[in-house]
């Protein structure tokens, strides 16, 4: 067997058992990384603290008092969001904590999921 043959036959079995060895790792119990859409999705919908200082349901917006909001890399502060649907805001009043997701599309910070704690 020449060197160029064995050098092969080497990269092959490497490239065999790391191509096996990565597939295990995605379908390991508890790690399946295999669905990484769901994973990011899952990642993107992280709840933040607030509490509500204003409300208006007229226009579709609400003022929250809240934590960082770690997808949108966001400190803490008072702010004023659009809402996705303006039914989301039924059933809130000011001072009322809430645990909340905001998203930024196109620009607009817009807050997708909204509850009562």
């Amino acid at each position: 067997m020449n060197y160029k043959t064995l050098t092969l036959t080497l990269l092959l079995g490497l490239a065999t058992h790391t191509s096996l060895q990565a597939e295990e790792m995605m379908h390991h119990e508890g790690h399946n990384m295999s669905q990484t859409g769901e994973m990011s999705e899952q990642a993107a919908m992280m709840m933040t603290k607030g509490v509500i200082t204003r409300l208006d349901e007229g226009s579709g917006k609400v003022g929250i008092k809240h934590e960082a909001i770690d997808n949108l890399k966001m400190p803490a502060m008072t702010m004023v969001f659009r809402v996705a649907d303006p039914a989301l805001l039924k059933d809130l009043k000011v001072g009322d904590a809430v645990r909340f997701h905001a998203e930024n599309p196109d620009g607009k910070l817009t807050v997708t999921t909204i509850q009562k704690q």
